[in-house]
């Protein structure tokens, strides 16, 4: 009797583990199930155009030797010396000019002294004195003038179209092309270019993120031209058949002058002017007046409000709360929880 009692509750035990064991399989095989049903979706990285570039002056010239206005000059200005609109940079002496201005000055002392010679004949009448020195005047009076006119042609002045910093090479030149000085303005700006495939993708006044190389520092600024008309052609990368591609060039305007310097090599990356992300309408979830989505984070579920901005189709507009790259559950539900595993 005693034995089959403890059958008894050994069958009644028997039978309870296995419902219960039951039960746990058909949870986990939902869990499962649920899990599996997990629909997941990355909010997309939206594409960015970068440009390359070099950092230059907004305004430059070259001041090369004039033969023209002579071989002789000077350079009024130091190197790196600032400098403003309208200053003198350069005189140019003309020697032929100085030469002719001499023979010119020589001749009017040889006049003045038959003039003189003739004031000092007492032997002749002042009517005949006066007949004699008019010719001579006539010619000093006519010297004089050829002279003034050879004197605003023996120097030559180069002088500042805008306010800048003088740049004189170390270098020795000779020849035509000879270069004298550069002058460049103190404002700086990036010169680059776009090809023809990323074109559509920057317009005028876009923001942009310019990264200087050799400091890694960021500034900040806006595409301030876009040139329709090419400006040369490179061969395309990858391409099977030779084909050419237009590069367009482009300027960027910096906001701020700071550690930059004419010469650095930059890359700039073109900010989007869309700023709010798109999500599927299916994965948010409401919890009073708020809203929420479902992040997957470490293979766990992770609950993040959201403000959102109205509708588009199927898609939500999210204004706050999310970013590009943000992995979230497509097909929420109220049944999901915040910890939850995923795979």
């Amino acid at each position: 009797m005693k034995k089959k009692s403890i059958v008894v509750v050994v069958a009644i035990i028997l039978v309870w583990v296995a419902i219960i064991g039951f039960f746990v399989i058909k949870s986990k095989q939902k869990e499962k199930s649920e899990e599996q049903n997990i629909k997941k979706y990355t909010i997309p990285d939206e594409k960015r155009t970068f440009l390359n570039g070099v950092v230059e002056p907004t305004k430059s010239k070259v001041f090369y030797k004039d033969a023209t206005k002579g071989e002789n000059y000077t350079i009024n200005k130091e190197n790196g010396e600032f400098v403003s609109k309208g200053a003198l940079l350069i005189t140019y002496k003309n020697e032929e000019t100085s030469n002719q201005i001499t023979v010119l000055e020589d001749q009017i002392k040889e006049l003045e002294k038959e003039k003189n010679n003739l004031n000092k004949a007492s032997n002749q009448s002042i009517e005949s004195q006066l007949i004699e020195k008019e010719p001579v005047e006539n010619q000093i009076k006519n010297t004089k003038k050829e002279l003034s006119k050879l004197k605003k042609q023996q120097y030559s002045y180069e002088y500042a179209p805008f306010a800048g910093i003088v740049c004189i090479s170390n270098k020795e030149q000779s020849g035509e092309n000879q270069s004298l000085l550069k002058l460049r303005s103190k404002d700086l700006y990036v010169k680059s270019q776009v090809s023809e495939r990323e074109l559509k993708n920057i317009s005028k006044d876009q923001p942009v993120e310019v990264l200087i190389l050799a400091n890694d520092k960021k500034i900040n600024g806006n595409i301030d031209q876009i040139v329709t008309e090419p400006e040369d052609q490179i061969s395309a990368v990858g391409e099977s058949t030779p084909s050419m591609i237009a590069n367009y060039p482009v300027t960027i305007k910096l906001e701020s002058q700071e550690d930059v310097v004419n010469g650095y090599h930059v890359q700039a990356k073109v900010k989007s002017d869309k700023k709010e992300l798109e999500i599927p309408t299916t994965a948010i979830q409401s919890e009073g007046d708020k809203k929420y989505v479902y992040l997957v984070k470490h293979n766990k579920l992770e609950k993040r409000f959201i403000q959102t901005k109205g509708d588009k189709g199927k898609f939500t507009i999210v204004s706050s709360g999310l970013k590009e790259k943000d992995e979230i559950v497509e097909n929420a539900n109220k049944d999901m929880k915040e910890g939850q595993e995923v795979e």
